[in-house]
């Protein structure tokens, strides 16, 4: 007598390539092999659930089915926002982009789509705010925070506060300062930025006053104590 057919498998016959699924195995993915920390999992969870909502309207019915401009097109709801969702700025677009990336990344790399389609689609750059100053009153104060007893490291500190405010030098430039860079004849000083670039600017009087003050009676002893170094600034140590 035939046996009675065994009944189907529950899921047989549903995608590989279905969304859903395709993210929580990516999920799964950076959870164990990757070890995501759990809130940066938590926020590619509510990003990666976002990108699937679009995907159902937009009725894209596997990941294969995505093209780039449907990811660019999540990128520009993103930004514009809906009734459900207010708009996001650039750095909250470009982190849900970077989700997505990894997604269609993860789907290539694993054989479950043919390409990674997402990988030509850049995320929003922020924009470049300028630096903000600080006020003459707070730069006062953060001199006087240097100290006024005369020490080898208070005279230091004040003529680093004082290059720095009056060069406009970054700090790795003020800290890699030759005492050859100097040149009190013109009141200037040679900056070593990025890259190997030189740049000559003015130094003022109160900067030139403190660092020669430093140079008399703070660097000698700082000096001594280390094994010699054309270095400006030294520390405790003479290094």
């Amino acid at each position: 007598r035939d046996e009675p057919a065994a009944p189907a498998a529950v899921g047989t016959g549903a995608a590989r390539d279905e969304p859903a699924a395709v993210v929580r195995d990516f999920l799964d993915h950076l959870a164990v092999e990757r070890g995501v920390a759990a809130n940066t999992l938590a926020a590619y969870g509510r990003d990666l659930r976002r990108y699937l909502d679009h995907l159902a309207a937009a009725g894209v019915p596997s990941l294969a089915a995505v093209a780039e401009s449907t990811v660019s097109e999540f990128l520009a709801a993103l930004r514009e926002g809906d009734e459900q969702h207010p708009p996001l700025s650039a750095s909250s677009a470009a982190r849900a982009v970077v989700a997505v990336r990894g997604l269609h990344r993860f789907a290539a790399r694993d054989g479950i789509v043919a390409a990674d389609v997402a990988r030509s689609v850049r995320p929003p750059a922020p924009p470049r705010r300028l630096p903000k100053a600080i006020s003459v009153d707070e730069v006062e104060r953060l001199l006087e925070a240097a100290g006024f007893d005369g020490t080898p490291l208070a005279l230091r500190d004040r003529a680093l506060l004082e290059v720095l405010y009056g060069t406009g030098a970054r700090i790795s430039e003020a800290v890699g300062l030759a005492v050859g860079d100097l040149d009190r004849g013109s009141s200037a000083v040679v900056l070593h930025g990025k890259g190997g670039k030189e740049r000559v600017v003015p130094v003022g009087s109160y900067a030139e006053r403190a660092v020669d003050d430093y140079l008399v009676r703070a660097r000698p002893a700082l000096a001594a104590a280390g094994r010699g170094t054309a270095r400006l600034f030294l520390n405790a140590r003479g290094g």
